[in-house]
């Protein structure tokens, strides 16, 4: 077993995973396949409405024919790669749903690492996109809830969780008894983790991938309210996060 500071190192080949389908672009970083397509960008002309890529293009420029010429099978090589990266694919989307030069660059700047689900990682959210991660976290919102917290309106049934919740847990604590002492593991003798090692990557990569702890207690997940807002509260809400699912999914049209 791996000691406690060397748990969570994330063991990520950035330098590429499996070379598999013939796909050179497998091994390539996500900043670099969103680079080289925004630097296609006017090869994909006839894939276009209103000079925007959709995702229904991206699906359509996989599906070409390989073989007619360097330039088109590398376009296609490229959209199969982008589209095998929840993360990245979701990363290029821009405002309603469109791909633009411009959402290429953004992602090539915000995105670090290669990941293609075949990378190797200790981290198994690496792969996953934001949505995909959230959808994550509200399948144990129950779980990390704070009881005390509880309300029920109706038939419905409001559940807490408090970010500062997700940042100690991101921490990877050690457990603790009443006395404030470590507990030990009686297996090993080690310090007893509080938290696995799933909630653990969970809530660093809520916390950790820009703006989307903050998109979590905004006027996306939390909507408006003429009482006044609920945003930035340091709650984050079982109804509001199905909120923010169903925004993002419109949004990115996905």
């Amino acid at each position: 077993m791996p000691a406690p500071q060397t748990r969570h190192v994330d063991f990520q080949n950035i330098h590429g995973g499996m070379q598999t389908s013939g796909n050179p672009y497998v091994s390539s970083s996500d900043s670099l396949l969103a680079t080289a397509f925004k630097n296609n960008f006017s090869e994909l002309d006839k894939f276009k409405k209103d000079g925007k890529l959709t995702q229904s293009s991206l699906q359509k420029i996989a599906a070409e024919k390989m073989g007619e010429s360097e330039g088109r099978d590398r376009n296609i090589m490229l959209a199969k790669a982008i589209l095998n990266r929840p993360r990245l694919n979701e990363a290029i989307i821009g405002n309603a749903g469109k791909i633009t030069e411009k959402s290429l660059a953004e992602a090539a700047d915000s995105l670090v690492g290669n990941t293609d689900p075949n990378t190797q990682s200790a981290d198994p959210f690496h792969s996953m996109s934001n949505a995909q991660l959230v959808k994550t976290f509200r399948g144990v919102f129950d779980d990390l809830r704070d009881k005390s917290e509880d309300r029920s309106f109706f038939f419905e049934k409001h559940r807490y969780v408090n970010k500062d919740k997700l940042i100690e847990m991101g921490k990877d604590p050690d457990e603790v008894d009443k006395s404030a002492n470590v507990v030990l593991d009686p297996a090993n003798g080690l310090p007893k983790k509080k938290y696995s090692e799933q909630q653990v990557y969970m809530a660093k990569n809520l916390i950790e991938r820009p703006g989307l702890l903050a998109s979590l207690d905004s006027t996306k997940a939390n909507g408006t309210n003429i009482f006044g807002s609920h945003n930035d509260d340091g709650w984050l809400k079982n109804y509001s996060i199905d909120r923010w699912l169903k925004n993002d999914k419109k949004e990115k049209g996905m």
